[in-house]
């Protein structure tokens, strides 16, 4: 490559600058500084010898927007990104063997589903290591920051290949010392005397936190960030909660108080990966066990009745 080449690497910064729209998202999904972010494109326009983004506003936070020309680039480095991306997917399969790393994603308490079940799953993949990635943001498979994922909404978007999971049923809980306390839980009453504990308002559009904020009339009483320190609020005895009936049969402190929530019955659980993932030997073979695993346990994710 010589000096009057644009370099791969600036042409995928000028494609997140505008994909994300402001130089400071584009350098935390690129990993990079501000500086040389800016350095960079500064490099790309004068290889390319015209002006290709137009920052508006002020600020850190200034967005940017295509110039003419930029916007005759743009779908030029797109289609180089996506070769870019596909390239990637497919290097570490190259050995044709079912070793290497699979990382799953998903959110807190799946994870903690699959994590719980590891020795299992790991005596089914001989050769294969596993990440498990923890995350309520929308992973993108086609950038590889996941092997595969498992949603709770069937995915529309890109190409995608998915099969149908057993769906987590949902249910009250209470520490069985909190019920002990105030046997009102074991009522229907509970919506009205006891506390409640549920997600505080970085995640009150869940439909848990929907369907419980409508049922008791108010906002939870303990509200908290994640699942994981909900589920800490409620073995400690600090109200009740809704979470996934399966958390019933693996802590013994607690009590499902209700049956499985029809209300709650959403779209599904799906299994995703990248297509171009979906014949890679590890990758097939990890798929096929996590299928498995939860079709193994489905009398865990879906309770007929309260505990």
């Amino acid at each position: 490559m010589n000096a009057l080449t644009p370099n791969w690497d600036d042409l995928r910064l000028f494609a997140a600058i505008t994909a994300e729209g402001s130089l400071s998202a584009a350098a935390r999904r690129l990993k990079l500084s501000q500086p040389t972010m800016g350095r960079r494109l500064q490099a790309l326009e004068e290889q390319m010898g015209a002006k290709l983004l137009e920052r508006m506003g002020g600020g850190p936070g200034g967005q940017y927007v295509l110039t003419p020309k930029g916007a005759e680039l743009l779908p030029l480095v797109e289609r180089m990104v996506e070769a870019g991306e596909a390239i990637e997917r497919a290097r570490p399969d190259f050995a044709e063997d079912a070793s290497g790393t699979v990382r799953v994603a998903s959110g807190p308490l799946t994870i903690r589903f699959v994590a719980r079940r590891l020795p299992e799953l790991l005596d089914a993949l001989p050769g294969i290591e596993i990440e498990l990635y923890s995350s309520y943001s929308l992973i993108n498979l086609s950038r590889r920051e996941a092997d595969i994922a498992l949603r709770n909404r069937r995915p529309e978007e890109g190409r995608l290949a998915m099969r149908a999971l057993p769906q987590p049923s949902y249910a009250v809980f209470g520490a069985n010392a909190y019920v002990a306390r105030h046997p009102v839980a074991a009522t229907a009453a509970r919506y009205e005397e006891c506390r409640w504990i549920g997600f505080d308002d970085t995640r009150g559009h869940s439909e848990s936190m929907l369907w419980l904020t409508t049922k008791i009339g108010r906002a939870p009483h303990v509200r908290c960030s994640n699942a994981s320190a909900i589920l800490d609020a409620l073995i400690a005895g600090a109200g009740l909660a809704v979470l996934p009936c399966f958390l019933g049969a693996e802590e013994p402190a607690l009590m499902q108080l209700s049956g499985p929530i029809d209300d709650l019955e959403r779209e599904g659980l799906w299994l995703v990966l990248h297509e171009d993932m979906r014949d890679r030997p590890r990758v097939r073979l990890a798929a096929d066990r996590i299928a498995a695993l939860f079709h193994r346990y489905r009398h865990q994710l879906q309770p007929e009745g309260a505990g």
